[in-house]
């Protein structure tokens, strides 16, 4: 037998995960991705509840799209002081720039190189009991009527913070207060659920508990997916107290419901729908109360209601709550060229976010130095030819907008966008035009494909511009053909909670 000062202890999660990485790379993916969660945190762009996770999005996209899709967002000056100051050099001229980067070993291995694991070999267990335990609670709270469930990718406001738990549920007393939008609840919720990574068990169980105690979540709940284990915490003004279970083993601890983690996991376990289910893990008292929620005319934040105009700096900058909500892209990871998320704007929009919360000083470092100062030559080249590219898209963008009116009958043609900017054309540079007096036969993907093919166009119709569409619209656009008479914008709606009088 072992003695007990010689048994060796047992590696945490973290130390398994990497073991596991080690020798399991058909899952190595899944260990090294972060949880494909997007929040706002103290002003930061958090992927997966860590700034480590945003620095992994953000070299994946270096490495994906190329250095200079992070170049577009600040001057070259800025980017050549980045590199002075991440590598404590004094490199002034050109030709000290290609001494240094001549000096550094060639080197493939930064783009291989294993980052720690940020994310989990169960990720499958913890989507599958997310899934559940989502249709759990959404059939006891939507039969008894006691207020709405969301999640996961929704956001929850906490002052200037916006998190996105597994699972969350809303009484309808917090409903009435008209706080419910498309993309995210203005308050905290009544009740919080966090599926946990075994081997990221810290941001679940202690910084996102004590993000939740602090606002004053009434109820909060951790899953373990691996040891099948339910943890409950009621707010209390001393704090989080521990839930318990009552003797027949159900927990009672949130207002007119009750539910039996045994019967969860065995209904988990054999795969049983809960809207099917004899015997229920979670029941509900039904409420008398009769109400709704529809959309109704009214101003909502939501995606593209704030312009894209991020500030990137050498050192990290702030991101408000309504930036985020206007920029986040969807939560999906796609590719080619990977990461792909939304589409070319989502990912453009996650890159700047990501550059605002690092820093162009710690950006830099993620990237090999040469491969900084190959790009950032390659950018300074191509600035100066930037007046003569722009003529060229001018005059593109005017023989579109003639194209458009004369054979197309459309009534008026402008741009906005890149073009009346005052800065060069980047990587991310679209010709952007905004039509208007559409006739109902015109077929916008019939017209695509007569542009031309090397030049990025974008088209939007005036009355359907997204609010921070509409504000360029308003600042900046310049006529190309037609009369512009202030059309629009198209009228907004808002998420409206309505009490429905009973049938008598």
């Amino acid at each position: 037998m072992m003695s007990s000062f010689n048994k060796p202890n047992k590696p945490s999660a973290k130390q398994q995960l990497q073991f596991h990485c080690a020798s399991q790379e058909i899952d190595l993916q899944f260990c090294q991705w972060p949880e494909t969660r997007f929040e706002l945190v103290n002003g930061q762009f958090l992927v997966g509840g860590t700034l480590e996770g945003t620095r992994w999005l953000l070299k994946e996209a270096l490495l994906g799209w190329g250095v200079d899709a992070a170049i577009s967002f600040a001057p070259l000056d800025q980017w050549w002081d980045a590199l002075r100051r991440a590598h404590d050099l004094d490199c002034k001229s050109e030709t000290d720039w290609l001494v240094w980067a001549d000096s550094l070993p060639l080197s493939e291995d930064y783009r291989n190189s294993p980052n720690q694991p940020l994310g989990s070999k169960y990720a499958g267990q913890h989507r599958w009991v997310r899934e559940h335990l989502q249709a759990v609670l959404r059939s006891a709270v939507s039969r008894a009527k006691l207020g709405k469930c969301s999640g996961p990718n929704y956001g929850m406001q906490l002052g200037r913070d916006m998190l996105t738990p597994d699972l969350l549920m809303l009484t309808v007393q917090q409903l009435s207060q008209d706080i419910f939008h498309d993309y995210y609840v203005e308050i905290p919720a009544h009740l919080v659920i966090e599926i946990v990574l075994p081997e990221q068990r810290e941001v679940d169980e202690k910084v996102r508990r004590v993000m939740y105690e602090q606002a004053q979540v009434a109820h909060y709940w951790t899953v373990d997916p691996v040891e099948k284990q339910f943890q409950f915490w009621r707010w209390t003004p001393e704090g989080y107290q521990p839930g318990q279970l009552d003797s027949d083993g159900c927990y009672r601890g949130l207002e007119f419901m009750s539910f039996s983690p045994e019967i969860f996991w065995l209904g988990y376990e054999q795969d049983v729908l809960p809207y099917t289910q004899t015997l229920p893990a979670m029941t509900a008292e039904e409420q008398p109360s009769q109400w709704t929620i529809e959309q109704m005319p009214g101003m909502e934040l939501g995606y593209g209601t704030v312009p894209f105009r991020p500030i990137v700096s050498l050192t990290a900058q702030s991101i408000s709550v309504e930036q985020f909500v206007s920029w986040c892209p969807e939560t999906k990871l796609e590719g080619p060229p990977f990461p792909l998320l939304g589409g070319e704007t989502g990912t453009r929009n996650a890159i700047a976010m990501a550059l605002m919360s690092l820093g162009l000083v710690e950006t830099v470092k993620l990237v090999a130095g040469y491969e900084w100062v190959r790009s950032l030559r390659q950018v300074a080249r191509y600035q100066q030819t930037d007046s003569q590219r722009r003529e060229i898209w001018w005059q593109q963008a005017r023989d579109v907008a003639a194209g458009l009116k004369a054979e197309h009958g459309i009534g008026g043609v402008g741009v906005i966008g890149a073009l009346v900017e005052d800065r060069p054309l980047n990587r991310w540079s679209q010709i952007h035009l905004v039509i208007w007096d559409v006739p109902e036969n015109f077929k916008l993907w019939q017209f695509w494909q007569t542009l031309p093919q090397k030049l990025p166009f974008e088209l939007t119709e005036a009355v359907r511009a997204k609010p921070g569409e509409w504000q360029e619209i308003s600042e900046q656009m310049q006529v190309l053909e037609g009369g512009w008479h202030g059309y629009g914008p198209r009228p907004q709606e808002r998420m409206t909670f309505q009490w429905v009088e009973p049938d008598i």
